[in-house]
């Protein structure tokens, strides 16, 4: 005899099957008006999702808009109207005609590049206030070439009659001291150039130079 569940052969006179342990006589399948119930969980069947997330499908946030255009005219325009606090300036002082002899004097070559004061057969130093029948010259020096320079710090004021004092002295320099064809020229240093001056000036163009000047306080730090 055989099991009606598992079909095990069953030895004669088992209640049980030893297989399964269905009952030798007992009924299989569910009974009149009865369902089964399994205890075999079946797992979801799981779904697939198949996402394009390309650029097109993607919503961002839109990004703020930068406006990069510069107008240089309306810049310069801004900066020029600027209030005058705003902007530190250099500081400017004035030096009286005598401080700046002094000054040419030392350093002569702050007024020309190679410029030197005039010296004796002793090498003294002579140029510095120099007399002639014509008037004092500030100062008397040589350039890089050897020419003879007259220079004047003119005074406050003075205007285009420092242009007849200048050409005297030029004329007595080239007369006692020019040797030869010397070239014999003159600087004329102003604080401010006077109005009156500019025709006379343009008249001795090629013998006279003009030249201003101003000094500035500037300030450095100190590293500690």
């Amino acid at each position: 005899m055989n099991c009606k569940l598992c079909a095990t052969v069953l030895e004669e006179g088992a209640r049980n099957c030893p297989n399964c342990g269905h009952e030798v006589g007992a009924k299989v399948g569910p009974e009149k008006g009865k369902g089964v119930k399994s205890t075999k969980t079946i797992p979801p069947t799981p779904v697939r999702l198949d996402l394009d997330l390309g650029e097109e499908d993607v919503e961002r946030e839109p990004e703020p808009e930068v406006d990069v255009e510069f107008d240089l005219e309306e810049e310069v325009e801004r900066v020029i109207e600027a209030p005058k606090g705003s902007v530190v300036s250099t500081p400017i002082f004035t030096l009286d005609a005598a401080g700046l002899r002094k000054m040419l004097a030392r350093q002569p070559e702050l007024l020309e590049r190679g410029l030197n004061i005039v010296t004796d057969e002793k090498g003294r130093l002579v140029g510095s206030g120099y007399a002639t029948d014509v008037g004092t010259i500030d100062l008397l020096a040589r350039d890089a070439k050897g020419g003879l320079v007259v220079v004047t710090v003119a005074e406050s004021g003075q205007g285009e009659e420092v242009v007849a004092e200048m050409l005297q002295r030029i004329g007595w320099v080239r007369k006692n001291l020019g040797k030869g064809k010397q070239k014999v020229r003159g600087i004329v240093v102003l604080e401010q150039v006077p109005k009156n001056l500019s025709y006379a000036a343009a008249a001795v163009a090629d013998t006279i130079a003009f030249k201003t000047y101003w000094v500035a306080l500037t300030f450095g730090d100190v590293e500690v």
